[in-house]
């Protein structure tokens, strides 16, 4: 069937208007395109904030040692005191060798200020019970005062000790002389039976012009196949010697 002249003109115009406009119509992509960028802010991080090190000096000079205390000088008694124990020559003396060690750790306590300590030597007294402190007087005393001078000072003579009975051994005696010429003796009673051994102990000191006098005796207990330290404070008084004496209870109370 054929379309009236007017229809089909107006139909190829229709299709031509449509094709114009294809062509004629922006593009969006295209102008999206071609369009300037829009310049985004730049955000920069703040800066971190320097950290200043320390300067370690590495030249500075080493601290100074600490002050050592000075020897103490020793006092006219105690130097006639040693000269008095260790003079050969002198019979009425007892005599002494001076020693670089100590068989009685607990006599540390009773050091001077500044007194240079002795070497330790022999039995490990960390499991005896605090020494007995003695003086020639009948008192009884701790071991408090720091007047030892550091001396060792050990007899020569085996005579000093008397034990009257074979059940303990006198096995260590040392005397220390002390910063007023005095003396502490020190000895070591060891319990060689199979109980304890209620004893009486005493230390006979003979000063130079002076009569003898009986010692005192005091009650002294030792455990079973152990020993027990004992020391003495000897009187004001220029001693010559002494007498360490041990003796059993028993046999007191027996008489």
């Amino acid at each position: 069937m054929r379309l009236p002249a007017l229809a089909s003109g107006l139909f190829v115009a229709s299709l031509l208007l449509i094709a114009a406009g294809c062509e004629s119509a922006p593009s969006t992509q295209s102008k999206t395109a071609n369009s300037p960028a829009l310049a985004k802010p730049t955000l920069s991080a703040p800066a971190a904030p320097k950290l200043t090190q320390p300067t370690l000096a590495t030249n500075l000079p080493p601290p100074p040692p600490a002050k050592a205390l000075p020897a103490p000088k020793l006092s006219r008694a105690t130097n006639a005191l040693v000269r008095r124990f260790t003079d050969s020559d002198d019979e009425e003396n007892l005599q002494h060798e001076v020693s670089d060690t100590t068989s009685f750790p607990s006599a540390l306590k009773s050091l001077q200020p500044g007194a240079a300590a002795p070497k330790i030597e022999g039995a490990d007294g960390s499991s005896q019970p605090p020494p007995h402190g003695l003086t020639a007087d009948g008192n009884s005393t701790a071991l408090v005062e720091q007047d030892w001078t550091g001396i060792v000072l050990v007899p020569l003579s085996k005579s000093l000790s008397k034990a009257a009975t074979s059940d303990v051994r006198l096995i260590k005696v040392e005397a220390h002389p002390l910063k007023d010429g005095r003396v502490r003796i020190w000895t070591r009673i060891e319990n060689v039976g199979s109980k304890t051994l209620p004893a009486e102990i005493a230390c006979e000191f003979r000063l130079h012009g002076v009569h003898l006098t009986s010692p005192y005796f005091y009650p002294f207990d030792i455990p079973a196949n152990s020993y027990r330290d004992v020391f003495f404070i000897s009187p004001e008084g220029e001693l010559n010697s002494y007498t360490v004496l041990v003796r059993s209870a028993d046999t007191v109370a027996n008489r």
